[in-house]
């Protein structure tokens, strides 16, 4: 059991917080009739007055809340394994995640920009195997081969410039961790098969000169290179960042502002080398609709299977408890009815105060 939205269960904070305050309300509420005199004499000048019930609709509203909180954070309970029969290609997305992806000529900043283009790719691409490697000097496995997508998008959407501690863009180690991460997550049966293509999403900058010879490499043992140029070719400084706001400019050690720019064309002959296509981050829906045509060109796996797991949700039966704790609340009055009180459900005697 877990829930999706754990930030709502702050809202329970709230009820220590509203018993205090109902017992001070009571407290000063005992006082003031102690004031205005004798006690029982008072209460039964309030004759209709009803503590009991007041309580009973407080104590009816905080659990209404606790209700609408669980629902809200929409409790998951077991899972649920279903196997799925898919037939796609497998595809690896290595992310660019060095310093120079916080560079803003596009807005806001590259890598934002970027992990909405990845997020956009990764949605067309459902029902292939995708995994995650993210890379700047060095590169990791964020996340392997897999078909669930919505695990993708949830790994994507953690990508930060300070996963990888060291700085640059070591393409040829992305592309490496690449070929690994396909050699450990495709059945041998498909080894050779046409069916595979690294997504290269980086502006390409410090590269090293055996990234075309590892593309090609690739592509002789039939993995397509498609590459994604993030920036402009103008360039842009590289923000230093303290918290959200940019408190300063990369800097050289003379002093000078550091330019990033894209290398739009060594990402070009990478696209050639490797047998894929170069499209650009500003291309859009256009450069989405590419890719997807281009890993539909790949051959498929027959018929694999796989398992997935899925939560079944149980939001709906704390909203209605919720609801109907609240309703309850709604028609109970705070005084004694005449007719109702006849039913003698709070037992009711004399003084309640």
């Amino acid at each position: 059991m877990e829930f999706e939205n754990i930030q709502y269960l702050y809202l329970l904070a709230v009820i220590p917080v509203l018993l205090v305050l109902y017992y001070l309300l009571l407290r000063w509420r005992k006082k003031s009739i102690q004031s205005i005199g004798d006690s029982s004499l008072v209460m039964q000048m309030m004759s209709r007055y009803s503590m009991k019930r007041k309580t009973l609709k407080f104590v009816l509203l905080c659990l209404a809340l606790i209700s609408f909180a669980i629902a809200l954070a929409n409790i998951r309970m077991g899972s649920k394994r279903e196997k799925v029969k898919a037939e796609g290609s497998e595809v690896i997305i290595c992310f660019d995640v060095s310093r120079s992806m916080l560079a803003e000529d596009v807005k806001p900043d590259r890598l934002t920009r970027a992990k909405i283009l990845a997020s956009q790719i990764i949605e067309k691409l459902e029902g292939n195997k995708i995994a995650l490697i993210v890379f700047a000097g060095k590169s990791y496995v964020q996340m392997p081969l897999t078909v669930d997508t919505r695990a993708a998008l949830m790994y994507l959407n953690t990508v930060n410039t300070d996963m990888v501690q060291v700085q640059g863009t070591d393409i040829v180690a992305a592309l490496e961790n690449a070929q690994t991460t396909f050699a450990n997550g495709t059945e041998e049966s498909n080894i050779n098969k046409k069916n595979k293509a690294v997504i290269i999403i980086t502006d390409g900058e410090n590269h090293d000169s055996d990234a075309l010879q590892m593309a090609t490499k690739m592509a002789a043992n039939n993995i397509k290179i498609i590459t994604v140029g993030v920036g402009s070719t103008a360039g842009a400084p590289i923000p230093v960042k303290a918290g959200s706001n940019t408190s300063d400019f990369k800097k050289d050690g003379d002093g000078n502002i550091i330019l990033t720019k894209m290398n739009e064309g060594m990402l070009r002959e990478m696209a050639v080398s490797g047998g894929g296509i170069y499209v650009n981050l500003e291309q859009g829906r256009t450069a989405v609709n590419d890719i997807e045509k281009e890993i539909a060109s790949l051959e498929k796996d027959e018929a694999n299977q796989f398992e997935y797991t899925d939560y079944a949700y149980h939001f709906q039966l704390f909203l209605a408890i919720g609801i109907f704790l609240l309703a309850l609340e709604f028609f109970i009055s705070d005084r004694r009815a005449g007719w109702f009180s006849r039913f003698n459900i709070f037992e009711e005697g004399g003084n309640d105060a």
